[in-house]
């Protein structure tokens, strides 16, 4: 019983449309009953089976709506052939109309102008038209088919309506998940050049430290090795994760590795590992505070960019100083940093196209604001405000 339930609730649509069929029968079986004719149930069955096929995986829509059509303008073909009588299958044509094969028509031009392509749909609906139109007046006599044409043409309208509109939302859909799957490419992008960025400068640094100790204090290249093999580690180690959730294996774990505030004191050890350089000073709390998670990722992801633009553009920096804390009901990240060269700017890699330009993307997507600039002679600042009300 429980099966059968889950089963009906899977094909509500396929129940509601045997139902609707099975209605409309009810007078194409009283029709054929009093007359005689055969032709009214075999066009009341054959249309509808032939429309439900489209519900078959696999099956090809087109295909079936050619059939369909192809099957109930032959129907009124054969209603116009005098021979039809003197083969039993009724006793004139003015009895050969069936609703239920009109239904299935409907039906079939909304499912038409839903789901296939523009060209195919307007020329399956035309033909469609073709049909319905036409039964009444390849079938009825006299006034009865011009009475019946117009109730036809108008179901027909409704059944373009409805299929116009479903096809609409069905685009407009369509187009909303485009711009997120975009959207989603686009920020996977910017955490891709930011783990990239991170470690791997972090390598590079940590090479060109190697080749210095090797000429001054060979006893200290293993140390200088084993900061290589950790940078190393951490960078296969985050592309997987990366690499996971592009390929969608990790679509519930943490996109991308320390993206909590927490974290932020982890980064600040790998950079500086031997604690010399930075000076990190936060509010008592706020690494265990509970903040929205675009706040808490965004705010590592500033430090971790700040950090990464030290290493590029102020390698001679003796002092960086990091600074995280809630006030006023925002996250404030700081991170200053002396070293910067004469001229007072910091050349920007412009191959990249992400660096600072795109964190200040990501921070006024939260309406918060980043400043990055000289602060002091030498000195170079990064400053974001991320409020926390209203923060996604």
């Amino acid at each position: 019983m429980i099966r059968l339930l889950r089963w009906c609730r899977r094909n509500i649509g396929l129940i509601a449309e045997v139902a609707a069929y099975a209605l409309w029968l009810l007078p194409d079986s009283v029709l054929a009953y009093n007359t005689g004719n055969v032709v009214t149930i075999i066009a009341s069955l054959l249309i509808p089976g032939i429309v439900l096929l489209r519900r078959r995986p696999g099956s090809d829509l087109v295909t079936v709506a050619v059939l369909a059509v192809g099957a109930s303008l032959a129907i009124s073909a054969l209603a116009m052939t005098p021979a039809v009588a003197l083969l039993g299958f009724g006793i004139g044509p003015q009895f050969y109309f069936s609703f239920t094969e009109l239904l299935a028509l409907a039906v079939l031009v909304v499912a038409v102008l839903r789901q296939c392509e523009l060209r195919r749909a307007l020329l399956l609906t035309a033909a469609a038209a073709v049909a319905i139109v036409a039964s009444p007046l390849t079938r009825f006599d006299g006034t009865d088919a011009r009475a019946l044409s117009l109730p036809c043409a108008l179901g027909w309208g409704g059944a373009v309506a409805i299929g116009l509109v479903l096809r609409e939302v069905e685009t407009r859909r369509r187009a909303a998940l485009a711009d997120v799957r975009s959207a989603e490419r686009m920020e996977l992008a910017r955490e891709l050049h930011d783990v990239v960025a991170h470690h791997v400068t972090g390598i590079v640094v940590a090479a060109q430290a190697a080749s210095v100790v090797a000429r001054r204090s060979p006893d200290d290249v293993d140390r200088a090795l084993a900061a290589i093999e950790v940078a190393g580690t951490d960078a296969l180690a985050a592309m997987r994760r990366m690499v996971g959730v592009l390929r969608g294996q990790d679509a519930e774990a943490t996109r991308t590795p320390g993206a909590e505030l927490r974290e932020v004191r982890t980064l600040v050890d790998r950079f500086d590992p031997e604690s010399r350089l930075v000076r990190l000073t936060t509010a008592p709390g706020l690494e265990q505070a509970v903040l929205p998670a675009g706040v808490a990722a965004t705010g590592y992801r500033v430090v971790q960019e700040a950090l990464t633009n030290v290493r590029r553009h102020a390698p001679d920096a003796t002092a960086v100083e990091v600074d995280v804390r809630m006030r006023e009901e925002a996250l404030l990240v700081s991170v200053r940093n002396d070293g910067v060269p004469a001229a007072g700017v910091v050349p920007r890699a412009g191959s990249s196209g992400f660096g600072l330009a795109g964190m200040a993307e990501r921070v006024g997507a939260l309406d918060g604001t980043l400043t990055a600039g000289p602060t002091a002679p030498g000195v170079w600042t990064v400053s974001a405000r991320l409020p926390l009300r209203g923060a996604r």
